[in-house]
């Protein structure tokens, strides 16, 4: 039998997608649901001075309106937050951001609910906006929260919470290796810059939609929750109720990239329904509301490296301010993987971050497609770049004389022994013929760049799985991992029938049920072929030995003399003499095995000094750009790309590839197109006509990926869901220095940037 792992299999549900027919949240309605609207803020910081909902309450067909007066604490809890319960259901007293919710109704229809939003009277006090990091934490910046609440959560035990920074500074990482100071008085030049990224928003497919129904003490979510035990845990304890009695349901998710990993409205709901006297509601957004629910953090880097005249560098000092938003969210873990990551790939013996999370008037950050990476590796493969230049020395060899290789330590002074980064650049360089002369005449410019990252995964991880085989021989693997167009039942689906000795179309993963499914951490961090894939195995190893010992007594053989293959249990040396595995179940009288598998990684990083290990993988990625900039215009094409990522081992090289695509559009929307604009305080363009996404025609006219696997055939599955966003857009813009001589510091790339960059290059001389 051939093996699954390696094969390109295609999803097993791809007709049905083609077709429409796969099942989502949207597709469900339960008997009496009430339609939910949220009534949002008109205003970036405002004091609540008057809100009457009373003509929306008597409006026919409303049966609930949920505001602050609500929730005092009792019944429910008033606020939640995955880190710092920071964030109420509905505003209290205060609003902190442009569209966050104020109220919610629960009516007969979307019409009714949306009439009675329209009843409620609010009279705000309109209070400063504070949009950037930098304007937050100005020493005449008001407060935006009075005090902040504090809790520990044993489910994310690599979080330690610093408070006490400074005002609208929430959490602060700290990293120290050797002595930065030392090192730079040890350069022989010592470089500055400072870059910029703004908000983005994720633009999945399918909004947020969640339908709730309380029974009782019990609570059944239908949710576009990437994570559903997270989600779990949230309603659970907006609800006070305990965890067993709060059921999450996911199907097919219409994409996700960090915007679902953490509860976003789900306790809302839930709360809506608690208010609506258990019945049904469902609540799905609107692509404006998208915008006013999570984003990419906003950063500011100031990054100072020394160096030595041949380009080694001895010492960096990075300094981050994220734009976190009104809430908290999940800022606490992202600066700290930000914080570590920002030094880059590079073995640099000094180096010192700080890392802040700051409150914002904007919609609240959370994880997105790179998680931090692309911010910072933004600023540091743009910096680098200028050193490169500055010092003479070609920036692919500048690269190869400081990138870490296999045994050098990592920032954070962890040792790695599988780095492959010579070899990942030269392929990306390869691409573009890096070295080549450029066409440089007339009015277009060509030039190259390139540029290599690392990530890091989610460490202490944890994934649990569950696998059923039937009397039927056939298996069905119980995971909490989500379908979120990656294609991870396929793959966990391959890792199993390797694992059973069963052909692939005889193995089905579940969808995610918080009822059925083991507890899994999270779907998100490129983590889930690694770490629900080791789980899976380990549960198939338990079948297959529980197999092994019913064959060996049927088959009156001893353990290690039972083989099993395609489906079968023989004694080695007699194949003829064959039992399939549902002969074994029904010889057994057990109806189904159960095999149960757990994977858990360790680590953790020492409070002080920022040291310790990260994650359990480095996610290692290069990325080579061509560009074409035109002098006039300022427009930028690219004729030629090329992402390169070590994969370790490859489950599915179609589902690999799709995601490294995927990651290139998600690169190029960054580097030349997106931003969340902010006029005042107010959000100007929550919808898709003003915020701009790449279409096909902005993408490279060709582009393509590398997957470096393990050379001995040993590798570990990396994650390749992310990692390659990261290098694209400081790639373009280096490209686009080499071609025209203008450093862009500030995302994206606009052509106006570009003119005024030429507009300001001092005149050459006759």
């Amino acid at each position: 039998m051939a093996k699954a792992v390696g094969q390109p299999f295609l999803m097993p549900d791809g007709a049905e997608r083609v077709k429409g027919t796969v099942t989502f949240a949207g597709n469900f309605e339960v008997a009496g649901m009430l339609h939910g609207k949220i009534l949002r803020s008109p205003h970036a910081h405002a004091r609540i001075v008057k809100l009457d909902a009373s003509r929306a309450a008597q409006l026919r067909g409303v049966i609930a309106v949920l505001t602050g007066a609500d929730l005092d604490g009792t019944s429910i809890n008033s606020h939640y937050g995955p880190v710092l319960p920071d964030r109420p259901l509905v505003a209290i007293d205060k609003v902190r951001f442009h569209g966050e919710p104020v109220a919610a109704v629960a009516a007969v229809d979307e019409d009714t609910a949306q009439e009675a939003i329209d009843l409620i009277e609010v009279e705000y006090e309109e209070l400063p906006a504070m949009i950037a990091p930098d304007q937050a934490i100005a020493p005449d910046a008001p407060p935006i929260h009075d005090s902040i609440a504090r809790r520990d959560f044993l489910t994310y035990p690599d979080i330690v919470l610093n408070t006490e920074a400074g005002k609208n500074i929430f959490n602060y990482y700290r990293l120290r290796r050797g002595d930065a100071e030392r090192g730079f008085r040890e350069a022989d030049e010592v470089f500055e810059d400072t870059f910029r990224t703004p908000h983005q928003q994720h633009v999945s497919l399918e909004p947020h939609l969640t339908l709730a129904r309380i029974d009782g003490d019990h609570v059944t979510l239908w949710s576009t929750a990437a994570s559903p035990y997270t989600a779990q845990f949230q309603v659970a304890e907006t609800l006070r109720l305990p965890k067993s009695k709060v059921r999450v349901i996911v199907h097919n998710i219409g994409g996700a990239y960090g915007g679902k990993t953490y509860p976003r409205h789900e306790p809302l709901v839930a709360a809506l329904s608690w208010k609506a006297g258990g019945r049904p509601v469902r609540v799905a957004l609107s692509r404006a509301e998208e915008f006013y629910t999570i984003t990419r953090h906003a950063s500011i880097t100031t990054i100072r490296t020394g160096v030595k005249r041949d380009g080694q560098m001895v010492a960096r000092h990075v300094h981050i301010l994220w734009g976190a938003g009104a809430y908290a969210d999940v800022s606490p873990r992202l600066i700290k993987n930000g914080g570590y990551g920002s030094p880059g790939p590079y073995n640099i013996p000094h180096i010192a971050v700080d890392s802040y999370a700051v409150y914002t008037n904007t919609t609240p950050s959370g994880g997105f497609r790179g998680y931090s990476i692309p911010q910072v590796a933004w600023a540091y493969e743009s910096h680098l770049d200028t050193i490169a230049h500055a010092l003479g020395i070609d920036p692919l060899e500048m690269r190869l004389r400081n990138v870490m290789r296999s045994g050098d330590p990592s920032p954070t002074n962890q040792v790695f022994d599988d780095l492959h980064y010579p070899e990942l650049l030269e392929a990306a360089a390869e691409a573009v013929d890096w070295g080549a002369t450029s066409h440089q005449e007339g009015r277009l410019k060509v030039g190259r760049g390139i540029a290599c990252t690392y990530k890091g995964t989610i460490t202490p991880s944890t994934s649990t799985a569950s696998i059923k085989m039937s009397e039927d021989g056939s298996a069905t693997v119980l995971t909490a991992t989500t379908e979120i167009g990656q294609g991870s039942r396929t793959i966990l689906a391959q890792m199993a029938a390797d694992e059973l000795r069963l052909p692939f179309d005889r193995v089905r993963v579940s969808f995610a049920d918080t009822d059925v499914a083991p507890w899994d951490q999270t779907t998100s961090s490129s983590r889930s072929t690694y770490m629900m894939g080791t789980a899976v195995t380990r549960a198939a190893e338990d079948v297959r030995q529980q197999l092994t010992d019913i064959a060996a007594g049927l088959l009156e053989a001893a353990p290690e003399d039972v083989v099993l293959e395609e489906g079968r249990a023989h004694v080695r040396g007699t194949p003829e003499k064959a039992v399939d595995y549902a002969g074994l179940i029904r010889g057994a009288r057990q109806g189904n095995i159960l095999g149960s598998g757990t994977f858990k990684t360790e680590g953790q990083l020492d409070p002080d000094t920022g040291l310790g290990i990260a994650t359990c993988h480095m996610h290692q990625c290069t990325a080579a750009a061509e560009v074409e900039v035109d002098t006039e215009t300022g427009q930028v094409r690219i004729p030629r790309l090329r992402v390169a990522s070590y994969a370790g081992k490859v489950i599915n090289p179609t589902l690999a590839s799709l995601q490294m695509d995927g990651n290139v559009a998600f690169g190029v929307g960054q580097s030349l197109l997106e931003e969340m604009i902010y006029d005042g305080g107010l959000l100007s363009n929550p919808n898709l006509s003003d915020y701009m996404i790449p279409s096909i025609k902005d993408l490279p006219d060709h582009y393509d990926n590398i997957l470096l696997e393990h050379p001995a055939g040993l590798g570990e599955p990396h994650g390749l869901g992310e990692g390659t966003t990261a290098p694209v857009p400081a790639a373009i813009g280096n490209a686009i220095f080499d071609a025209v001589g203008v450093r862009i510091h500030d995302l994206p790339i606009t052509p106006e940037k570009i003119l005024r960059g030429l507009k300001d290059q001092p005149a050459s001389k006759p």
